[in-house]
């Protein structure tokens, strides 16, 4: 794995996009690998990121949206 994608977080499960704990899967853009990220929890994300939206899947919390 490279380090590129290492800082990002975990890479979401292949297939079914699956992450562990509370996190969801946050996709890069169509067709791309997406990566686990914590879930943002009624519009807040609770370490002061911004609540992410994405077309397809639950919002998450990162310091910047794709």
């Amino acid at each position: 794995m490279d380090l590129g994608s290492q800082e990002q977080g975990l890479a979401c499960e292949a297939g079914t996009g699956a992450c562990p704990g509370t996190t969801v899967c946050a996709y890069t853009g169509p067709g791309d690998e997406g990566l686990c990220r914590p879930a943002c929890i009624n519009g807040t994300c609770s370490n002061g990121q911004t609540c992410c939206t994405q077309p397809s899947g639950a919002p998450y919390c990162n310091s910047f949206c794709y």
